[in-house]
């Protein structure tokens, strides 16, 4: 809207020049975001207490987290309600020439992500549990391949430096200057990407204020990759891929990370409030789905750290169990596992924010390593 405005009305109101900068739009976005999860966060704890939309306690954590039941969730419907209005208000959706510009694909993947995610809650909140794994991964699998699909439609130009320009199914690597074409295969590692974040993030919303805060200096992390590569000047002093109006999508990142930092303010210990999967899964397939646009899959696994390790540390402790009848872990995911050994849990939380904190720098140190 901020966008149409400074477009159309330039002519009457010179003041609306402010808002052809994406810096200014992205606070602005923040800001609002920011501003409405916090005023209507006590409301919905209120409203879902009554209606006693609350959190299932799984069996194996009963005796450690008996005192969180009761705890209103689903709050990641507030975090979806105020990207969605920021992103009207302060985003630009029209790209000359193009059925769908990159800023509308990452919404798009947070909105369908979103829904998945509430499905699921709905089912646990109605049947006990929630919808089985294979239908979860067919509706993220399915997802993903539409958003794909619109990707390659898009086909955003980038390039490398002012002569050399990339095709879609090239990678850049952490720490060097090297390019491989993938061909056929980058779009299977595209479907990795979404569906693994997406469920990375899940599987680290265990504990409170655990997932929300780790995924903050990620977003910082990608606002600052995503602001550089959609600067041809900047991109081109530190060799890495320019893509062509993804700056755009900075602002889509900025309205996510006000909304996460206010519901931090909730969801820290002791929690008053679970986002839940309507908040974990499209926050996961978003940080995915960007680093896909911005060229950077790979850089993600260092940006994510914190949620790569411990999806690898539920996917040891299946394989490991299966194929050896032995768990490497007391309980998977990881943080469970330091739960169980006696670990107060505000501190587990507060060392993988700090973990996340120097992973999310060192991405950012990577740009001058190359």
């Amino acid at each position: 809207m901020l966008y149409y405005l400074f477009q159309n009305f330039l002519d009457s109101y010179s003041f609306l020049n402010i808002f052809q900068y994406i810096t200014v739009r992205s606070f602005l976005a923040a800001t609002i975001s920011f501003l409405m999860v916090i005023c209507l966060t006590p409301k919905f704890i209120g409203v879902f207490s009554r209606k006693d939309i609350t959190e299932n306690i799984s069996t194996y954590l009963e005796s450690s987290h008996k005192n969180k039941r009761g705890t209103p969730n689903m709050g990641g419907i507030l975090i979806g309600v105020s990207v969605i209005i920021s992103c009207l208000i302060c985003g630009n959706f029209y790209l000359p020439g193009t059925v769908v510009s990159v800023f509308t694909l990452c919404l798009i993947c947070y909105v369908i992500f979103a829904c998945s995610g509430f499905f699921d809650d709905f089912a646990k909140l109605r049947e006990g549990k929630g919808i089985s794994l294979g239908t979860k991964l067919l509706i993220q699998v399915v997802t993903t391949l539409i958003l794909i699909a619109l990707l390659y439609k898009l086909n955003p130009s980038s390039s490398m430096n002012r002569e050399f320009f990339l095709e879609i199914t090239d990678i850049s690597f952490p720490f060097i200057k090297g390019i491989v074409d993938l061909g056929p295969l980058y779009f299977l590692l595209c479907l990795l990407v979404i569906v693994g974040s997406a469920n990375a993030v899940n599987m680290t919303d265990g504990l409170d204020g655990l997932a929300i805060g780790s995924i903050l200096p990620v977003l910082a992390g990608l606002i600052i990759l995503t602001y550089v590569a959609g600067h041809s000047n900047y991109s081109y002093y530190l060799y890495v891929p320019y893509v062509r109006h993804v700056g755009e999508i900075v602002i889509f990142l900025s309205a996510i990370l006000g909304g996460t930092l206010a519901f931090l303010w909730f969801n820290s210990n002791p929690a008053q409030i679970f986002m839940g999967d309507v908040g974990s899964i499209p926050l996961g397939a978003s940080i995915g789905l960007v680093s896909i646009l911005i060229k950077q899959e790979l850089l993600l696994l260092i940006l994510g750290g914190v949620f790569v390790i411990e999806a690898l540390s539920v996917i040891i402790q299946i394989i490991s169990f299966r194929l050896f009848g032995k768990r490497i872990f007391l309980i998977a995911p990881l943080h469970h596992h330091f739960e169980k050994q006696g670990v107060v849990e505000s501190k587990i939380v507060v060392r993988f924010w700090i973990v996340s904190i120097l992973l999310s720098v060192f991405a950012i140190i990577t740009l001058k390593l190359r």
